[in-house]
């Protein structure tokens, strides 16, 4: 319960961090602030968490802002050292300025993550801090660069799998934030240790003259822990544990001892502040569980999954498309179908902003399985259709079964060749890359008859095609025929 009250509580400060920062220029307080309180947790110290971050966060507000105004230009300089790579190319860059540059990010990045915990530990000048901070970075840069790859990580994590963010945010950010508090505390107290020890060496001496300064020669850096506090903790007796008996009972045992003499009230307050965080955390784990847990049921369950562009079906259509492709294939009851309205993808602008940002949410969307097939109408097909998301028809079906006129056929230009062969598309991953037959026509998409467009409850006015994504899954093409059959009665 201890162990679930501190993940709880570190979750509630990540929280309270993410909406601090909001203005951004408030980062660099509510990030010394987070670090501040979940530092006292991961020690086992008894305090609240929003009451002591809010304290935090005005006591340091001034300086924690400095530091963070000063890291964003240094920043904005990385930035822009970065952006004349990219547009001076990779290649054309000395080696000697990218390694500079790559170290110095790295550096920056560090020293961000150790500058505002450093605030909330101990009051020093600006100056001292980046001292003590590029100090901190170099003795413990092992883990700090484990954890910022972590980071980084979870920064990818949470863009790829969007759909997953609030599990990905909540475990990586907890994880990060535990596991930089162990780092941080470590190193923090072996400082006071050795601190301690010099102060009381030096009190022993005849040179001790207490008068002049409160540590005599030993500041702590000027530390927010006082010097009376070191010498107890120093001085402090350490009393035997009870390791009799095994885990629970000596759970039990430590648990009784603490509500010895505790009145009614107040170990009704006891339980509150102690077991209700985990209790919930509890709680809110198994929800979360059991809603990825379906979510992940729902797509393993989900035989295939449509989209539409530039065309609308009917309520009847999108029941011939589903239930009755379920029912006509055989399906187990609990499998499902779906046609999606994809109107993010409904547009069809000039506008060079508008072209990229559907290039990107179709490849997204066809990466991530939201659609297995698309249903589109004429002027989607010629803006929408390429073999870097669609499957080549007769690898799919019998082309003698159709006529020439049935198929939509692709023919990439010269400036799609020459893009294509600078990277690598879907085509690629699935096909082995072979491109012996790059020039000829590929046939990308299937033309719906006039049947079809009435069950489904489209326009008659205009032509319609359907076209396959690449498929992941080891039954995928199996699907994509039978679903073919049912809708042309051929494949």
């Amino acid at each position: 319960m201890d162990f679930l009250g501190t993940v709880a509580d570190l979750i509630i400060l990540n929280l309270l961090f993410i909406l601090c920062s909001l203005p951004i220029v408030t980062f660099g307080a509510a990030y010394s602030a987070k670090y501040y309180v979940a530092m006292k947790k991961v020690r086992g110290e008894d305090s609240g968490t929003i009451v002591p971050f809010f304290k935090a966060f005005k006591r340091n507000f001034k300086q924690s802002t400095i530091v963070w105004i000063i890291m964003l230009i240094a920043f904005s300089i990385i930035g822009l050292d970065w952006q004349w790579i990219i547009y001076n190319g990779w290649g054309n860059t000395p080696l000697l300025y990218k390694i500079g540059i790559i170290a110095f990010t790295i550096f920056a990045l560090l020293m961000t993550i150790t500058i505002f915990p450093t605030i909330a530990r101990y009051e020093m000048k600006t100056t001292e801090l980046f001292k003590a901070a590029l100090i901190f970075v170099i003795i413990r840069f092992i883990p700090l660069i484990l954890i910022l790859a972590l980071m980084i990580g979870s920064v990818i994590g949470c863009l790829w799998y969007a759909q997953w963010f609030p599990l990905i945010y909540v475990f990586t950010s907890t994880t990060i934030t535990y596991f930089l508090c162990v780092v941080f505390i470590k190193q923090f107290d072996k400082l006071e240790k050795n601190q301690a020890e010099k102060l009381k060496a030096l009190k022993e001496s005849v040179e001790y003259d207490p008068e002049t300064d409160a540590a005599g020669n030993i500041s702590l850096a000027a530390g927010k822990k006082d010097v009376k506090e070191l010498e107890k903790e120093l001085d402090k007796p350490v009393e035997p544990e009870d390791k009799s008996g095994n885990k629970l009972t000596r759970f039990l045992r430590s648990e009784k001892k603490k509500l010895k003499g505790l009145t009614a009230k107040q170990k009704a307050l006891y339980f509150a502040q102690y077991y209700l965080p985990g209790t919930i955390l509890i709680i809110l784990l198994i929800a979360a569980i059991g809603w990825y847990g379906f979510d992940v049921y729902k797509d393993k369950m989900r035989v295939l999954g449509g989209g539409l562009i530039n065309c609308y079906i009917s309520d009847e259509g999108r029941d011939y498309a589903t239930s009755g492709f379920l029912s006509w294939g055989g399906y187990a009851k609990n499998r499902t179908a779906a046609v999606l309205d994809a109107e993010d993808l409904n547009f069809s602008s000039d506008s060079e902003y508008e072209g990229k940002y559907l290039e990107v949410a179709l490849r997204a969307s066809i990466l991530t399985g939201t659609y297995d097939y698309l249903i589109m109408r004429e002027d989607a097909v010629y803006n929408y259709s390429t073999p870097d998301y669609f499957q080549d028809m007769s690898q799919l079906v019998n082309m003698e079964n159709f006529t020439e006129d049935d198929f939509y056929y692709y023919v990439a230009t010269e400036e799609e060749k020459s893009r294509n062969s600078q990277g690598i598309s879907f085509r690629d991953i699935f096909n082995g890359g072979d491109d012996e037959d790059e020039d000829r026509p590929v046939p990308l998409a299937l033309k719906l008859t006039d049947e079809i467009e009435g069950k489904l409850g489209l326009d008659e006015q205009y032509n319609y095609y359907i076209a396959f994504a690449y498929s992941t899954s080891s039954n995928g093409n199996n699907d994509y025929l039978k679903f073919i059959e049912y809708l042309f009665g051929k494949c």
